[in-house]
């Protein structure tokens, strides 16, 4: 059954991770450590329809991409934050700081729309929330970024 899944699975699980990560590596190794998640529920995903198997792994894999992603620290570089956060100058600031201060939804959110370029509903899809609700979060991270580099 595992085998299976990988086999139907693995490709538009890789495309996910790899429009997450923006790196080949990365998204395999993403992809891996979702298959291991599932490989410990098999008993359970057997039972499901296929198009909720589908849907299963590749909210896994999203998952395990976005915890990737937070937990590389990425240094999201200096032109694309200023832009964000509408500053005319920041002398001596550690964004990467200001930004990982954000909540998780908020700093994911930044992550996906202004350092890798994603549009709101592509955003709003990785995220499984509203696209309401990404630029709602957009606005209210950029609004604490402005405070918290014065």
């Amino acid at each position: 059954m595992l085998e299976q899944l990988y086999r139907e699975n693995r490709t538009v699980m890789l495309q996910r991770a790899l429009g997450i990560l923006g790196d080949q590596q990365l998204a395999e190794d993403a992809v891996h450590d979702a298959f291991i998640r599932i490989a410990r529920h098999i008993g359970r995903i057997k039972s499901m329809p296929s198009d909720e198997r589908r849907y299963l792994c590749l909210t896994i894999v999203k998952n395990v991409a976005l915890n990737m992603l937070r937990d590389r620290k990425e240094t999201v570089e200096l032109a694309e934050t200023m832009q964000a956060v509408s500053c005319e100058v920041i002398l001596g600031m550690d964004i990467t700081a200001a930004i990982n201060m954000l909540e998780e939804g908020h700093r994911n959110v930044v992550l996906l729309r202004l350092r890798y370029g994603f549009g709101t509903a592509e955003t709003a899809k990785l995220l499984g929330i509203k696209q309401g609700t990404v630029r709602s979060r957009l606005n209210r991270a950029r609004v604490f970024l402005r405070e918290a580099l014065k």
